[in-house]
């Protein structure tokens, strides 16, 4: 697995820590493919406990700032 990870670590492939996620699961911030192929511009691959996720930027930054993601959003009008 340390191989798998130092390659991807030289292709530029960023770790992303239960700090950024701030206590979520890494399906809130994991890619929705809005464009079907990743071409949103969004879209970067992180390494999340040993393993490749292609995730949203713009879900990440909302989860880093403490804002809600659409569907944590959703669920709150639905939990009332």
């Amino acid at each position: 697995m340390a191989d798998l990870t130092e390659a991807l670590a030289r292709r530029g492939v960023k770790p992303l820590t239960d700090d950024d996620l701030r206590g979520n699961d890494i399906s809130v911030v994991k890619c929705r493919a809005c464009s079907g192929y990743g071409n949103c511009g969004y879209k970067t691959f992180f390494m999340y406990d040993g393993t490749p996720y292609s995730v949203c930027n713009l879900r990440l930054e909302k989860v880093r700032n403490g804002e809600e993601t659409p569907e944590q959003a959703a669920n709150q009008l639905t939990a009332n």
